[in-house]
């Protein structure tokens, strides 16, 4: 292993000298990666549960190839919108997110 870990961030230095299971763990772990399109769609889905109730709701359509990343835009908005009283459509959706 080198010494010269100039290029690694702070987190990632830290897990240097953890015990192998630790470090495959960290690899393994899931991880959002911010990308400008994903934001978009964030922001998008964020306006959508702030918007007030009402009988012709509007709605989003998210899609793409295989592999893009519509899973994770799913899974950062439900992580990022924990279920509540208020919010009970998030909850529906999350928890059918969160079952597949």
């Amino acid at each position: 292993m080198s010494t010269d870990n100039v290029h690694l961030t702070q987190a990632a230095k830290d897990l240097l000298g953890e015990p192998d299971i630790v470090r495959v763990r960290a690899i393994q772990a899931r991880r959002w990666i911010f990308y400008p399109r994903a934001k978009q769609a964030l922001d998008r889905l964020n306006l959508l549960v702030d918007h007030p109730r009402g009988t012709r709701m509007p709605s989003v359509a998210i899609y793409g190839d295989s592999g893009m990343g519509k899973t994770m835009i799913m899974e950062k908005f439900c992580d990022n919108n924990p279920p509540d009283l208020i919010r009970r459509p998030v909850f529906r959706l999350c928890r059918f997110w969160r079952s597949r």
